[in-house]
Order: C-alpha cells, then sequence, then structure tokens
C-alpha cells in the first residue's frame, strides 16, 4: 500500500482503514482498523467475481437513491445540519430517468410505495426487504418490517437472483436513521448485475455504507487490472455523513442497458447480514 497523507499526525504510514475510511491504520500492516471493518469486507469478497455480459462490459453506470421516505423527513432527520425537508419523489424519479444509466434502484417505504410506484417507468419491479425482527408485545395489529427496493434497468446475468431479501437491519457503523446493512447491498447490486468497473452514482449517500461496499468489491478490478470507476466522479466521496442528494458528473449519457446473459456467481453469495 502506498503511505499517503491523510492527516493523521505526522506519520507517512498512517491511511485511512479500507471499510470505513474514516480510523487510520499502519499501511504496512493493515488494511483495516478493526475485526467488524475486517468481516464486513470479507463478507462482500467471500464468492467468485462475477463476470460482464459479452455484450455489457464493465463500465456501465449505475445508480441508487435512499432518499427520507415521504412523510418521514422532519421526524428522523430534522436536527442533521445538511436537512433539506422533504425530497420532491416525482422531479427525483424524473432525473432518475432523464439520466439513463443502465440501471437505476430506489429505496422506499411500505406505507409510502403506493404513492411512488406510480411515478416509475413501466417494468419497474418492486424487490422487498423484509426484516425478520419482532414485534411490540404492546401493540396490536400488523406491524411494518419491510420496505421496497425499486429496479429499473440493469445489466442481466446468470444465475439469476431473487427478488426479496430477508435480512436484519444495520446494527452498525453509526445510528443514522436508515443506514442499509451489507446483505442489503449486495443483493441491491445483484439485482442490477453490476460487476467490477462499472461506476455507482450513490445520490443520498448518508453514511457511506453503500458506497464503502461497493468500493470494496470493485477492489478486485484494480488488482486484476481493470480500470476501476467506482470512485470516479458520481459524488461518491469518503463516509461523510449526508442527506442531501450528489449530482452525477457531466460525463455524458451513460450507456444503455443490455440484456445479453452470462453465467457468473452472485455477489449476495454466503453474506451474513450484520
Amino acid at each position: 500500500m502506498t503511505p499517503r497523507a491523510v492527516g493523521y499526525g505526522s506519520s507517512p504510514y498512517l491511511v485511512p482503514c479500507a471499510w470505513c475510511a474514516v480510523s487510520p491504520v499502519d499501511g504496512r500492516r493493515a488494511r483495516y482498523c478493526s475485526r467488524r471493518c475486517r468481516q464486513a469486507a470479507f463478507r462482500l469478497r467471500r464468492r467468485g467475481d462475477p463476470a460482464a455480459t459479452v455484450g455489457a462490459p464493465p463500465g456501465l453506470v449505475f445508480c441508487y437513491a435512499d432518499p427520507p421516505y415521504p412523510g418521514l423527513a422532519q421526524k428522523y432527520y430534522g436536527r442533521e445540519p445538511d436537512f433539506a425537508g422533504e425530497v420532491d419523489h416525482a422531479a427525483l424519479v424524473s432525473s432518475l430517468e432523464g439520466r439513463h444509466y443502465a440501471g437505476w434502484a430506489l429505496s422506499t417505504s411500505a406505507t409510502a410505495l403506493r404513492d411512488v410506484l406510480p411515478l416509475c417507468p413501466p417494468g419497474v419491479r418492486v424487490c422487498p426487504w423484509v426484516k425478520p425482527i419482532g414485534v411490540p408485545s404492546s401493540g396490536s395489529g400488523p406491524h411494518n418490517r419491510w420496505e421496497a427496493l425499486l429496479v429499473v434497468g440493469g445489466r442481466r446475468r446468470q444465475p439469476a437472483v431473487r427478488d426479496w431479501l430477508r435480512a436484519q437491519p444495520a446494527r452498525s457503523w453509526g445510528t443514522l436513521m436508515g443506514r442499509k446493512p451489507v446483505a442489503f447491498c449486495a443483493w441491491l447490486f445483484d439485482l442490477l448485475g453490476m460487476v467490477p468497473g462499472d461506476t455507482l452514482i450513490d445520490l443520498f449517500p448518508g453514511t457511506g455504507a453503500v458506497t464503502r461496499a461497493w468500493r470494496e468489491l470493485s477492489s478486485r478490478a484494480r488488482d486484476d487490472g481493470v480500470a476501476d470507476r467506482s470512485a470516479g466522479d458520481g459524488g461518491l466521496a469518503g463516509p461523510a455523513l449526508s442527506l442531501a442528494p450528489i449530482a452525477a458528473g457531466d460525463g455524458g449519457a451513460p450507456p444503455s442497458p443490455a440484456t445479453s446473459p452470462a453465467t457468473a456467481p452472485t455477489i449476495l453469495g454466503h453474506i451474513v447480514a450484520l
């Protein structure tokens, strides 16, 4: 690992943790600052390398949007320094469509699904993330324990991937409401058919968990000599908490999604939710 200045004292060998990008480590001896970060990275990489299709080589641009869910922005994020009010989901979906990504995904709540779904284009797939957690014994009636992920386009690869996920909510890396677990990140990448060398634009990075997960997976591309674009101009900078949307770069319209299948292991593999 090449030493680089990161503002951690005077040692030229202190570099950011390869997962959380916050805590310093001695780059001569380690990549990760803790067992927790090392295990998170391992769970993502515990699989075979996914291969791109013949008609869609690495280099496509994908987008993920995880805005404050409709009606909940003030409740959960009103005290955040970059709070900007309710997100205009109609404008957000229009922007996602207008940039012609190879594929994009949008997270929303089960309650808001009836309002957000009609804004999406034909062919959108509703993929539920089910949380196997209990309900309060003092409550009554049904309690929401799932969220919706709306997926449009993407690269189609083999083998197939389930359009639902059963995983616990995130329990690490901050307290920001709505942060996603590692298993969700891997499932998201599988649904979009992403491979190392693709670019991920995370419009609402929050704690940066999704960005870190893709950066870790894309490090395989660097190891194999494939150009890594996952940390390009798409606003994927570090783990800084952010609720404000990040504008995509001006690099022109990305390629259209391809539909040729190819045999490749899924990213989700044997991942265990954190």
